[in-house]
């Protein structure tokens, strides 16, 4: 049955600050030591393929435990998997502080990448418990929004402060994990599960005994999504790791002028996110906010590396943030919305699809700092390109989930769906 406005409950928006918190705390992890490549290269004597691999080693480790997490979600339920997850991911980021040499810093980043993939599960399963049909498109833009000010506040902050902190990487990172464990705190505190009733009726016989996964993988919709987020994220990984190691190499800017002029990729994206959202709720319809913004990250790719003017740069960096962030509501809405999606089964789903998302994202930074020392930088950052046709041709394929489209589109995915149609677009 659908949740109604009377159902809801206003602590739903307790839970979505702690949500929008720990994703912001997610991206802060990652992608901190980004901006510090250079000196971290200096301090531990190591090449520009192993310093990729601190930062892509955990897009691995996410790839693989997204699904683990989505287990443990159905197991113990999403916020108990959301506890581990995050705490693992704290502590292990502030012993990445005491790290002065590579081995000990690697092994902190896996534990980092098991926490982050983790969470990947959680926060779909309890947006959809806490929050109507309707607010779905609004909750997954702020949700959206969180990366991209992450990635805005590691490229804006986090030279000032290795400068402040004595030009120290190790104790900018382990300031970063305190920031995270003071979120988990939170969570352990004040973090709420809401058990509900399931909107699609199992089939009589299935019930229990087929996974929620393998359910999934079956359908065409999702698996699209996935090979579209896996071509979107390689590149997008590809230029955020390396960036202001281009600008600062190839194109002679200072460390910190470097990480200003990539934050404007990231500051972009919290305005294009919040586009995307608004628009996507707003019209009632997802696939134009998937392809054609798609199409926008790879002119903007190619303009960051071929054009030299600063300005242009900049601009071509506008289009990179609008093409990454404008469709992020969207896909997690379109995935919500797909026959026989339940709160369960969308944690999984969301866990699968990220899950091939960051493999491409692990590979694309490693492989691609191992590449540069052969070829060039400049280079590969270009070759790579060709990995954004695929988001452009899988969103393309999708159909249009949303309740603004003219007809029904969407085949049904099991027998009780196809007995019950009112219920394919209605949160339990």
């Amino acid at each position: 049955m659908p949740m109604d406005r009377s159902t809801l409950s206003p602590y739903r928006w307790v839970i979505e600050v702690l949500i929008f918190l720990a994703l912001l705390s997610q991206t802060l992890t990652w992608l901190a030591p980004a901006p510090l490549l250079d000196p971290i290269m200096r301090s531990l004597h190591i090449s520009l393929g192993n310093a990729g691999l601190i930062i892509s080693v955990i897009a691995l480790c996410i790839s693989i435990f997204s699904l683990l997490g989505a287990l443990i979600s159905e197991k113990l339920g999403a916020l108990r998997a959301f506890l581990c997850g995050i705490w693992l991911m704290a502590i292990a980021q502030i012993l990445s502080g005491y790290c002065t040499t590579f081995a000990p810093l690697l092994a902190c980043r896996v534990l980092e990448g098991v926490g982050f993939g983790v969470m990947i599960a959680p926060p779909g399963t309890l947006t959809m418990q806490w929050f109507g049909e309707g607010e779905w498109p609004y909750i997954n833009m702020i949700n959206a929004l969180c990366a991209y000010i992450g990635l805005t506040a590691v490229f804006s902050i986090t030279a000032p402060l290795y400068l402040a902190l004595g030009s120290s990487w190790q104790r900018v990172v382990m300031w970063y994990g305190i920031g995270v464990a003071v979120i988990a705190l939170a969570w352990t505190i004040f973090g709420r599960e809401r058990h509900v009733i399931a909107a699609v009726e199992p089939v009589p016989g299935e019930g229990e005994s087929r996974s929620n996964l393998g359910e999934v993988i079956r359908m065409r919709d999702v698996r699209l999504i996935a090979i579209g987020l896996f071509g979107g994220m390689w590149v997008f990984q590809l230029y955020t790791a390396f960036l202001p190691q281009y600008f600062h190499v190839i194109r002679g800017m200072g460390l910190s002028e470097a990480s200003a002029m990539t934050a404007v990729l990231p500051l972009t994206g919290i305005f294009a996110s919040v586009g995307g959202g608004l628009g996507t709720g707003m019209t009632g319809l997802r696939k134009p906010f998937l392809w054609p913004v798609a199409i926008l990250t790879l002119l903007g790719c190619a303009g960051a590396i071929l054009l030299k003017e600063p300005m242009m740069i900049r601009l071509s960096l506008v289009l990179v943030g609008i093409g990454a962030a404008g469709s992020l509501a969207a896909i997690v809405t379109m995935l919500m919305e797909l026959p026989g999606m339940t709160p369960a089964r969308m944690g999984t789903g969301l866990a699968f699809v990220w899950s091939v998302g960051y493999a491409g994202a692990f590979v694309a930074p490693f492989l691609g700092g191992a590449l540069a020392a052969a070829i060039g930088l400049r280079e590969v950052m270009l070759a790579f390109l060709v990995f954004q046709f695929l988001p452009i041709g899988a969103m393309y394929l999708l159909p249009e989930t949303g309740p603004g489209r003219t007809r029904y589109e969407i085949e049904p995915a099991t027998p009780s769906i196809a007995a019950d149609p009112p219920a394919l677009n209605r949160a339990p």
